[in-house]
């Protein structure tokens, strides 16, 4: 038998148990010495509980493929003549993705009451401190009227043009352990929406953003062209199922669904903010595009509010400011809409390595990374909580006593005019919203300077 250790990789002798009689027997055996067969049937190789650990660990914190930690190995066990020491590369691919999966079950603790079908992101970690109800929130809560700002979910979009994935040679022996499970939405029910839906693209009115529209768009040896997910505004923690790949760049068709998906998860609430790079386009049609489809669900109560991150707000015309400005948005808070930039930077260390893989292989790796980025949300949650609270606690000191001295110095019936208009553009919203818009008055030709210009 030939272990695969942390140590080295060696090959020993050993007797099977006079009472095993079947390979299903051998396996229980090795698991029993905390060692995981590379092979079920009659297995010539195993890899110790450890080395696996080491690995998992491995990939997430280094972003360590398993062709380079094999080699490691190798050295291990022979520095001067790695060549003569078994290569195991094929058989740490297949045992990885078994023991990655049956970690995913443990920790869901779908392990020894699993159903035959799981549901869908039932393996996932989510952010604790995120609005749901039934978690969080009471299922029998009455909706006051502040209650829509307290407890609206906060989502920001985005797409990613590095995760692409190539052209599968053999795509007929790929084996899925975990379609939908996670973040990556299942394949079937996407692809349905995707050849019914209708392939259109609306022409923007805006800038022409070409990284959305163009993004990988003429590479033929790619099947997927990059990814468009969802995370929570507040707290960054990715969104489960709502995963989609793109075709033909990031178009309104793959983010309708991934956006809905996302909107699954928080049943019950009356209203949600989504921020997205090119919300302003992307809201004119959403909802049409919802009830044209069969494959879009999306809660007929639920009022959407849209908003743009404040870095690409810039790169937009002077008229989406005031519409889509996360400043003119009541209850936003100081969020910036662009966490996912952020998340985007560690996923895009192991895009170049998950790139070649087998599509099912591929869709677990991404999943794995991103439940770990959802697990170091959730273990330093409590301090970064403490720590914003704190800061805004000084923030609203500093700045409350400043604020009120500028009231008081302005006339009493203008205020009262600007906060009755501040609050008609609040509750309805759209071109309400112009008296945020900047005015800028054109000078004269020559302008005079202390420079003598």
């Amino acid at each position: 038998l030939t272990i695969v250790a942390s140590t080295g990789i060696f090959k020993r002798s050993i007797r099977w148990c006079h009472c095993a009689k079947s390979s299903k027997r051998f396996v229980q055996l090795l698991l029993r010495a905390k060692l995981f067969p590379a092979s079920f049937k009659n297995p010539k190789t195993a890899f110790t509980f450890e080395v696996l650990d080491q690995f998992q660990l491995d990939a997430l914190e280094c972003k360590t493929a398993a062709m380079n930690f094999m080699s490691k190995i190798g050295r291990v066990t022979d520095e001067a003549f790695p060549s003569r020491v078994p290569d195991r590369y094929r058989e740490l691919l297949r045992v990885s993705r078994q023991w990655r999966d049956i970690h995913n079950q443990i920790r869901a603790g779908d392990v020894h009451d699993r159903p035959d079908v799981p549901a869908d992101s039932g393996l996932a970690l989510f952010c604790p401190a995120c609005p749901q109800i039934g978690i969080n929130i009471p299922p029998e809560i009455e909706w006051k009227a502040d209650d829509r700002l307290l407890y609206r979910p906060q989502l920001v979009s985005d797409g990613n043009m590095k995760l692409v994935h190539q052209l599968q040679k053999r795509p007929e022996d790929d084996v899925s352990l975990s379609n939908g499970e996670m973040f990556i939405v299942k394949w079937a029910p996407y692809a349905k929406h995707l050849v019914n839906a209708p392939q259109r693209q609306p022409k923007s009115k805006c800038s022409n953003h070409w990284a959305q529209n163009h993004g990988n768009l003429n590479r033929n040896h790619l099947d997927s062209t990059g990814k468009g997910a969802c995370a929570c505004a507040r707290h960054g923690a990715f969104v489960p199922h709502c995963m989609v790949n793109f075709q033909k760049g990031e178009q309104q068709v793959n983010m309708d669904y991934s956006i809905c998906q996302a909107l699954k998860r928080f049943p019950g609430h009356v209203q949600a903010l989504i921020v997205y790079d090119i919300c302003c386009q992307w809201s004119i049609h959403f909802r049409q595009c919802v009830s044209e489809s069969e494959f879009l669900e999306l809660y007929d109560s639920l009022e959407i509010i849209g908003a743009i991150g404040k870095w690409h707000l810039a790169a937009h015309i002077p008229e989406c400011f005031p519409k889509f400005s996360l400043n003119f948005v009541e209850g936003a808070g100081e969020v910036d809409g662009e966490i996912l930039e952020t998340l985007w930077s560690r996923l895009d260390e192991v895009a170049g390595m998950a790139q070649a893989m087998s599509i099912a292989h591929h869709q677990e790796v991404i999943d794995e990374h991103m439940n770990d980025s959802n697990w170091r949300k959730i273990i330093r949650l409590s301090d970064s909580l403490c720590e914003k609270w704190s800061r805004a606690e000084k923030g609203l000191s500093e700045t409350g006593p400043t604020f009120e001295q500028l009231s008081d110095s302005l006339d009493a019936s203008l205020v009262q005019e600007w906060t009755a208009q501040e609050r008609v553009a609040m509750e309805k919203r759209g071109d309400h919203l112009n008296i945020y818009q900047v005015r800028l008055e054109k000078c004269g030709r020559f302008i005079h300077s202390s420079f003598g210009y």
